[in-house]
């Protein structure tokens, strides 16, 4: 099974990437294979709805065929004015409904403020059904995320440390019920 994150910041220093680590390292011990796309080492042209789409570079498509590939997503942002980033939201306008469907995602938001990601978990889960992925309603979100982790890139906070590990182990448990069932079919 493959899972892959998506960390939707474009800072190299990103809290966004060190809490998808933390669930795809869960993920991991649940036995996964992961693999963390951090948007910031990955350009990409903003999209702007070619008749080619042969014509993007290479790293557009070999984003596309990374999410196509995968059995089930982790995908964060921070929040930007109230919603996802703009790194993230160009991303997620290179895929199709046929890319995602049924597909499993774990949504996640990461803000700098006290009042935590709510804007950012409620926007991407509505872009999730729009592209017929299967978004699992855990959706934590890291508030004051600038002094929220320890030097080891844990969560200073045990209780949500624990929140993302559950996660991580969700998505595995989701994926897998949603293979059982193609089986049956």
């Amino acid at each position: 099974m493959k899972i892959l994150g998506i960390s939707g910041s474009m800072n190299p220093d990103s809290t966004t990437k060190k809490a998808v680590a933390i669930v795809l390292a869960a993920a991991q011990k649940a036995g996964a294979d992961t693999e963390l796309i951090h948007l910031a080492e990955w350009p990409m042209p903003i999209y702007d709805v070619r008749d080619d789409f042969s014509t993007y570079p290479e790293t557009v498509h070999r984003f596309v065929r990374k999410v196509t590939e995968a059995d089930g997503l982790i995908i964060a942002s921070p929040e930007y004015h109230g919603t996802i980033s703009g790194a993230l939201k160009n991303a997620l306008d290179f895929l199709e409904g046929r890319y995602l469907r049924d597909k499993p995602v774990a949504v996640l938001g990461v803000a700098g403020g006290s009042m935590g990601a709510t804007n950012t978990v409620n926007t991407l889960h509505l872009i999730m059904r729009n592209l017929h992925a299967w978004a699992l309603p855990a959706s934590p979100s890291v508030p004051n995320a600038y002094s929220a982790f320890d030097a080891d890139g844990k969560l200073k906070d045990p209780r949500l440390q624990e929140r993302l590990e559950t996660l991580g182990g969700q998505l595995v448990q989701t994926v897998n019920l949603k293979s059982a069932e193609k089986q049956l079919k």
